[in-house]
């Protein structure tokens, strides 16, 4: 490619979706590092699913399309800051069971209080129809960018 080469534009819904997905990845990092137990929305989200009964590293993995390697890391340190407990799994000795500690509770609920609210406010103005139209349309692209990851893990 040549300087003299235009670089193509994508679709303008298409762009909006790139922009808007970094925006609220910026956002969601920036409450969340303001926290009194500062988090990652990786952090976060790893302790909202432990404390939903998600324990399994595998399934962990699954849930945010991340490596094993990256959720061993990323638990590893959750549970180094005192946010979660690993124990040995009652019926197989091999396997360890993960929980919440107090703490960890506390920042988890810390991040799901701030999230819902700066989200919230983001959205209060839409009318109850737009708000159910994007509700729809946004589970439909989350469903869409699953299938990717998906089909690349398998391909």
């Amino acid at each position: 490619m040549t300087d003299d080469e235009q670089i193509p534009e994508i679709d303008p819904t298409a762009h909006l979706l790139v922009v808007v997905a970094a925006r609220l990845n910026r956002l969601t990092n920036k409450v969340l590092s303001q926290l009194d137990i500062p988090l990652t929305y990786r952090q976060h989200r790893l302790l909202y699913r432990v404390s939903k009964g998600t324990t399994s590293l595998a399934e962990l993995a699954s849930y945010g399309n991340l490596t094993l390697p990256t959720v061993s890391e990323s638990l590893d340190g959750l549970v180094r800051r005192g946010l979660l407990i690993r124990r040995p799994a009652p019926q197989d000795r091999r396997q360890r069971h993960l929980e919440l500690s107090d703490l960890g509770r506390s920042a988890c609920t810390a991040g799901q209080l701030a999230l819902g609210k700066i989200m919230e406010d983001l959205i209060n103005d839409l009318p109850p129809e737009h708000r159910e139209v994007l509700h729809e349309t946004l589970a439909s692209v989350y469903d869409a960018a699953t299938t990717h990851f998906k089909a690349d893990r398998s391909g």
